[in-house]
């Protein structure tokens, strides 16, 4: 593997460190039984902004020069909108926001809360993603991907490294990382980084099955341009950029994909809240649905 992952994971880390607050590693006894094992929930709906999104927003915005600066266009389901918009405010950065018509009134209530240019877009991610790019481009803006950009996966990976020094203190060790999959970039720098120090950890990517592009184009070897039904897991719906830089990483460094219902993931989401008092979005459920479908056919 010639990629610096672990090198730019710790470069991410140290830029992230007075900004980003550590989230819990959080046991749960009733999937640990289920699955018959010990599990870890790592909380990053407890992170800033309520989402893992919060470490690649500001670490790509933080890394641009001073003409970069002058405007950001971004493209998002919903929390890298919240994200982005967030960073931007917080580093003074001005911007704007491309949405799919298809994301929900209360995120978009979200990202206007701050500061920045809400344009909507098409009825998939892919679709707003193009023509955000053009629209950067005839404007000489800057352009930042929510996941398709290297520097998204060196701090979503900060994630990873995380885990690691949390059971590490508590005396643990892990054997598999279950991970939630849209475009690929935050399962890309867990990968990435986890091949780097600690390749023995089995990875395993979860979608919902009705918008499973990412799984499906691993299998199929290319990226595919195929539909999304609607599905809970808003934050990972959608398509993948054809020439993804995450795509190898999904393809080379993931060991395997589960793919789980809606009503899966709403069992998921009433699991966690039940035993936990953890409410999350659907996205939030897509491992715990994973477990759920791995103890029943145990």
């Amino acid at each position: 593997m010639n990629y610096p992952f672990k090198e730019k994971t710790e470069q991410a880390a140290q830029v992230l460190a007075d900004v980003i607050q550590p989230t819990p590693l959080t046991p749960s006894s009733p999937l640990g039984e289920a699955i018959g094992g010990t599990v870890y929930l790592k909380q990053e709906n407890l992170q800033l902004t309520n989402c893992c999104k919060a470490r690649s927003a500001y670490f790509m915005l933080s890394g641009l020069s001073a003409e970069q600066r002058r405007h950001v266009v971004t493209v998002s389901t919903g929390n890298n909108g919240i994200s982005m918009s967030w960073a931007m405010k917080k580093l003074g950065i001005p911007g704007t926001v491309f949405l799919p018509n298809t994301v929900v009134p209360h995120k978009v209530a979200a990202i206007s809360q701050n500061p920045v240019e809400i344009i909507h877009e098409g009825e998939d991610i892919v679709d707003a993603e193009v023509v955000a790019r053009a629209y950067a481009a005839e404007h000489n803006l800057t352009f930042r991907s929510p996941y398709n950009e290297w520097d998204a996966m060196y701090a979503q990976a900060t994630i990873a490294r995380e885990i690691l020094a949390q059971l590490a203190d508590l005396g643990d060790d892990v054997n598999s990382i279950v991970v939630p999959v849209g475009g690929g970039g935050l399962i890309g720098g867990i990968a990435g980084y986890l091949r780097s120090v600690r390749p023995d950890i089995e990875i395993i990517g979860v979608q919902p099955a009705n918008s499973a592009v990412m799984a499906e184009s691993v299998r199929a070897n290319k990226i595919l341009e195929m539909p999304s039904l609607p599905t809970l897991s808003d934050a990972t719906a959608g398509g993948v950029e054809q020439g993804a830089v995450t795509f190898a990483f999904c393809r080379d460094y993931v060991d395997d994909y589960i793919l789980v219902s809606e009503e899966e993931i709403g069992h998921a989401m009433l699991l966690l809240d039940e035993y936990h008092g953890i409410v999350v979005e659907g996205s939030g459920a897509l491992s715990v649905a994973a477990l759920l479908q791995k103890a029943r056919f145990c």
